[in-house]
């Protein structure tokens, strides 16, 4: 026995062709025909272009809307909220002298899920480089005398 999922997942299917075809019918079907086969109302013909081209509109505004409510929503470069939160976990440790990830120093132990700190972050993903000393890049020569 098929369950109500699929008993409504199928139904759905057949129902969306099912409309797919009698809009199709009415869109390209002569009125002679339809007044033949018993459909004496149907809208008018210019519902079959106006309908599907605000649907258009309707998805590209709603992509554009989502876009530009994560552009207001995301804090700004400056915000502080952009290392911390209201959500949040810091250490238990994190007040004491000892940093908190220094006593799961173990192999076999698991860390708490906590978030790491941002310098702690930069110093991994950023470790420091010894810089080339700079060499010259335009040397005079010497005054020479003229002879």
């Amino acid at each position: 026995m098929p369950s109500p999922k699929e008993v409504y997942g199928s139904l759905a299917v057949l129902l969306t062709y099912l409309a797919g075809f009698v809009y199709l019918l009415w869109a390209v079907a002569p009125a002679a025909w339809l007044d033949k086969a018993g459909w004496t109302w149907y809208p008018a013909r210019e519902w079959a272009v106006v309908v599907p081209c605000w649907l258009m509109v309707v998805v590209l505004l709603a992509y554009w809307s989502y876009a530009g409510l994560t552009v207001h929503l995301t804090p700004a470069f400056s915000s502080l909220a952009l290392i911390t939160d209201t959500a949040d976990t810091a250490s238990s440790a994190s007040t004491s002298t000892d940093r908190y990830y220094h006593k799961f120093a173990s192999p076999t132990a698991v860390p708490e899920a906590v978030d790491l700190p941002i310098d702690l972050v930069n110093r991994v993903l950023y470790p420091p480089r010894p810089r080339p000393a700079p060499t010259p890049t335009h040397t005079r020569p010497a005054h020479q005398p003229h002879a």
